[in-house]
């Protein structure tokens, strides 16, 4: 999965717009950290609903199971214009 993150109104916003999932930071890292967070704690909601694969094919990620290591990747910064 790739994520961007993006300087806007002076702070990191890194999201994943596949899935709709954002977190925002300081410092580039901590914008980073906080998404890889924010998605952790999706994925188990969604895992226990047991709409993880479902949910995942809807975003264009098809062929996730239990198992299924995800990674993710964060593209280079973008700066507002």
């Amino acid at each position: 999965m790739t994520a961007r993150v993006d300087w806007e109104d002076g702070v990191y916003l890194a999201s994943i717009e596949s899935l709709g999932l954002s977190a925002e930071g300081e410092t580039l890292e901590a914008a980073q950290d906080e998404l890889i967070n924010v998605m952790r704690n999706w994925i188990e909601i969604q895992d226990a609903r047991s709409l993880l694969e479902e949910t995942m094919a809807l975003a264009g990620i098809p062929g996730v199971e239990e198992g299924t290591e995800l990674q993710l990747e964060f593209l280079e910064l973008s700066q507002e214009s």
